[in-house]
């Protein structure tokens, strides 16, 4: 490699963590106020939740279109620093409608898909993008290391609460929330100006991204591990969103927590997620990030019932610190498996299908949620009920999560071992050798 290629790549290095650290830092101080400042316009607790996913959803469908997008502009780069910075523009009229004091609830449903649907369409190209930024060899520390940036902006980000809690004593709590949606707009505008600078290794990728086509859909998901991988995302995600849009609604209103009080909730979170990433990167080295995914399962499958523990804010946080080390453990695990399993010239389209399909099963695990908190009432029944829905839901998911076997705990494989010996141990019934270990089992790299 040449000194010039050295410097390249060590720039793009530096420059994806400069733009992650300003995403995350537009994500804490604006896409996770979006609840709250509907809370604060006046809005009911179901109908500010459903915020955090109705728009996602209507988002997700309308960037069905990058793939022919981006094979239209023939950039990867070019269409990936667009659209973050139309997402940096939509959050401007929430700084208006903030500092005028009020929006109506179509006007606010209508500005947040749209920076939702630019976000997606950043996305597929960008991981397809990211692949030929990064070398395998080091992606597994790098993401790691990129990652703790991440974290700890998305935790000053969050501090958005001090400057609510502020606003709310001052009087004057819509234009608090002015004042950090202009902050993560301006961050996002950064993000897209570094995105602007990084290097396009290989120009040529645009032109062979394939559109989402039914045929091509059927041919790209033909892959076993791939289309097990992604089920099993998609179930995560279902059992999560029934209960992650009314977290805020819950602390709120029915806890009565403060705003700094949710903002060291939140912290508890990404602190956890700063302090546990190194350990899971080298977990995810050492062991791969199959079994890493695994842990983060197992870890976050009870997580919402303990919230019924207690509601002390020391057992919140504690709580939250438990959580961050799941969570870590999974998103690691699932973004490299993703890395892994998807070549890079099929992971725009099939990454682009599988955002409008886990869009779809947010909302209808929030449309869920939201159905048992009308019909139970938002107070410590409905959500003791919707809590305890969403573990039980999380650990069934657990059986799809055998399906990408051999990352996991190879549980399909010693099922068929004890059935094949008890079958030989039954009097009557012929003893078999077979080898109960699959093709797919066999071969890790499948």
């Amino acid at each position: 490699m040449s000194l010039a290629s050295v410097h390249r790549r060590r720039r793009d290095l530096r420059l994806l963590i400069g733009d992650g650290v300003c995403f995350s830092l537009m994500t804490g101080a604006g896409e996770w106020q979006f609840v709250l400042f509907a809370l604060a316009l006046g809005y009911s607790e179901v109908t500010s939740g459903l915020l955090a996913t109705v728009p996602m959803f209507i988002g997700a469908f309308v960037q069905l279109v990058t793939p022919w997008g981006v094979r239209r502009i023939g950039s990867l780069r070019r269409w990936v620093w667009m659209f973050a910075a139309i997402q940096a523009a939509s959050l401007v009229p929430l700084v208006i409608g903030a500092s005028l004091g009020s929006m109506p609830i179509w006007v606010l449903y209508i500005v947040i898909s749209i920076y939702w649907a630019s976000g997606y369409m950043t996305g597929p190209p960008w991981q397809t993008w990211f692949t030929s930024l990064v070398p395998s060899g080091i992606r597994p520390h790098f993401w790691t290391n990129r990652s703790r940036w991440i974290q700890g902006f998305l935790g000053i980000g969050l501090m958005a609460g001090l400057v609510l809690q502020a606003g709310e004593q001052a009087g004057l709590p819509l234009i608090a929330f002015a004042v950090v949606f202009g902050i993560a707009a301006l961050a996002r505008t950064i993000s897209a100006i570094l995105l602007s600078r990084h290097s396009e290794p290989n120009p040529g990728l645009a032109k062979k991204i394939e559109p989402p086509t039914p045929g091509t859909i059927r041919r790209l998901f033909a892959d076993r591990r791939t289309r097990g991988l992604l089920l099993y995302m998609l179930a995560f995600f279902l059992c999560v969103f029934v209960t992650a849009p009314f977290f805020g609604p819950y602390m709120r209103e029915t806890l009565g927590l403060e705003y700094w009080q949710i903002m060291c909730v939140q912290a508890g979170t990404f602190g956890s997620k700063i302090l546990f990433l190194p350990f899971v990167g080298r977990l995810a080295r050492k062991f791969g990030p199959g079994r890493v995914l695994w842990v983060g399962a197992v870890v976050t499958a009870p997580a919402a019932a303990f919230w019924l523990i207690s509601d002390q804010l020391w057992w919140l946080v504690v709580l939250q610190v438990y959580v961050g080390f799941g969570w870590a453990c999974w998103e690691t695990g699932s973004f490299l498996l993703v890395f892994d399993t998807i070549p890079e010239d099929k992971r725009t389209p099939i990454m682009t299908v599988y955002q409008l399909a886990l869009a779809t099963v947010m909302t209808l695990g929030s449309l869920l949620g939201g159905g048992v908190l009308e019909w139970l009432g938002t107070g410590m029944r409905g959500y003791a009920v919707l809590m305890t829905l969403t573990s039980a839901m999380r650990l069934v998911s657990l059986f799809l999560l055998a399906s990408i076997e051999p990352s996991g705990l190879q549980l399909r494989h010693r099922a068929r071992m004890l059935a094949t010996r008890t079958r030989g141990m039954i009097p009557g019934w012929p003893a078999i050798d077979v080898d109960v270990v699959d093709s797919d089992e066999r071969d890790p790299s499948r």
